[in-house]
């Protein structure tokens, strides 16, 4: 059931672990829940985030990328998908690597600059 799945994915045992997320009983709630999870090992948000049925849901790709445990190989590919509110609040915690947050400012900072018209020169 549901509940097992929970703790199993919790496991130390990685193959235990990841056998969770080849269940075909699994739903997308249940794959949200484990991409917010802190306490999975990583191979799991790993698997999470390069599965291309999953990543299509936002509250996905945002739970991975805020998830501290999630390898910044994976995170690193879903900041440009963030809206500016997420990426705002990405920001201010202190608990992404410093990659993923510079990203994010970066992507924010350019989606917020003001757009300047171009200048005409003398002709």
């Amino acid at each position: 059931g549901r509940e097992e799945r929970q703790i199993l994915v919790r496991d130390t045992n990685k193959v235990v672990a990841l056998c969770v997320l080849r269940n075909p009983r699994i739903n997308d709630q249940e794959i949200e829940g484990m991409a917010r999870m802190r306490n999975v090992c990583d191979e799991v948000l790993r698997t999470i985030g390069t599965h291309r049925e999953w990543i299509k849901s936002y509250t996905v790709v945002s739970s991975l990328v805020h998830n501290p445990k999630t390898p910044p190989g994976i995170s690193t590919n879903f900041v440009p998908r963030l809206n500016n509110f997420d990426l705002k609040n990405l920001l201010r915690d202190k608990n992404v690597p410093e990659i993923i947050r510079k990203m994010a400012k970066r992507t924010y900072d350019m989606r917020t600059q003001p757009v300047s018209a171009p200048r005409r020169g003398k002709s």
